[in-house]
């Protein structure tokens, strides 16, 4: 069975549209889906670790998707870049840039997360430097 928010994560994950769901709700999804590599008589955690070690491509989707929304929530982008990932600055450079091309567009109001996700999905610049950035 497909989980009902895989979809939407991998799609996110591609860059074809900006997370529907919360970081949280995609890390559920992920753990429900671990819950499927559990043995009888094991716990859930048991069946994530499993799944984490078998290179569990649902799992990492999630995860992908988790950061994305959790990077365009909070405007943070550790959890998405690891800042000893090769080339790491280069997106931390271009997300800089990202968040001063939003703050320029801001309405009145309106939340820099908001403005962030508005962009990516109207604005040419904004959503070249998003896929830059998420793959």
């Amino acid at each position: 069975m497909i989980p009902a928010l895989l979809p939407d994560a991998f799609a996110a994950t591609r860059g074809e549209c900006c997370p529907n769901a919360s970081a949280a709700a995609y890390r559920d999804a992920a753990a429900a889906w671990a819950e499927t590599w559990a043995r009888p008589g094991e716990s859930q955690t048991l069946g994530f670790l499993r799944a984490v070690a078998n290179g569990s491509e649902v799992v990492d989707i999630f995860y992908r998707a988790a950061g994305i929304a959790h990077a365009l929530d909070t405007l943070d982008l550790a959890e998405l870049v690891p800042a000893d990932q090769p080339a790491a600055y280069l997106r931390y450079l271009t997300w800089a840039r990202l968040l001063d091309l939003a703050a320029s567009h801001r309405a009145p109001d309106e939340r820099l997360p908001a403005t962030v996700r508005r962009l990516v999905d109207s604005n040419a610049d904004a959503r070249a430097a998003y896929l830059l950035i998420i793959r």
